[in-house]
């Protein structure tokens, strides 16, 4: 099997991992589930290389995330809690300059920009009003498109759906699974049990800095007695 994301004995003393092992198949939505939000941030922020690890290791796409750091931060696209932006520019310039720094022609970058504003239902006025001005749930989906700009092989999202309503988080669904259409794997934490369900195809639970079950959200609740 290929695997998106391999890690074995993971340990980060900032946020808590103690030796997380965890396999990732490629183009799947993968949730990690802890109820202390430390543990799964730190996750992202190893694989994303963004923080070294303290012991143990990690492969994203195959490649070492110390050895190998410049290679998977060229194939991973990754959103934390909130993504940097101009606070003085709109979304969509934020987008444009984004793009822009990736790579993209001006016109491919507008067209880019012009996709996933859509996709994320900020397309029209609001859109054009300066960043600070944005809701919550308006500024999280601007940091998911941001994610995605160049399409990357793996998606790490932390939190995806936080601040989010109802309807804006079942769009966040719909576009994960365009993702995998498309050949890209998604991992993402969250602490909600029932939001991962909603969202991943298989999940990991993390607990004391450890996995400590996996499986469908079927057979998690099942293991724990919850109804389904």
């Amino acid at each position: 099997m290929a695997w998106a994301v391999e890690t074995e004995g993971l340990v980060a003393v900032v946020g808590g991992l103690d030796g997380v092992d965890l396999r990732v198949p490629a183009g799947c939505v993968h949730g990690v589930v802890g109820s202390d939000a430390a543990g799964p941030s730190a996750l992202v922020r190893v694989l994303a290389t963004l923080q070294r690890p303290d012991g143990g290791w990690a492969r994203v796409l195959g490649a070492d995330v110390v050895a190998d750091a410049e290679v998977v931060r060229a194939r991973v696209g990754c959103t934390g809690r909130t993504a940097w932006f101009d606070p003085r520019r709109s979304g969509p310039a934020n987008l444009v300059e984004l793009a822009r720094l990736l790579g993209y022609s001006r016109a491919a970058a507008l067209l880019r920009t012009d996709q996933l504003l859509s996709g994320f239902g900020l397309a029209g006025a609001a859109a054009g009003r300066p960043l600070a001005t944005y809701t919550p749930a308006m500024r999280r989906r601007l940091d998911l498109a941001a994610s995605i700009v160049v399409r990357p092989e793996l998606v790490l999202l932390d939190e995806p759906t936080a601040d989010l309503d109802p309807p804006c988080r079942a769009g966040v669904a719909e576009v994960l699974r365009a993702l995998v259409r498309a050949g890209t794997t998604v991992l993402l934490t969250t602490r909600d049990l029932d939001e991962a369900a909603r969202l991943a195809d298989r999940l990991s639970l993390l607990s004391g800095g450890r996995v400590v079950a996996e499986g469908t959200a079927g057979e998690l609740r099942a293991r724990a007695g919850r109804p389904q």
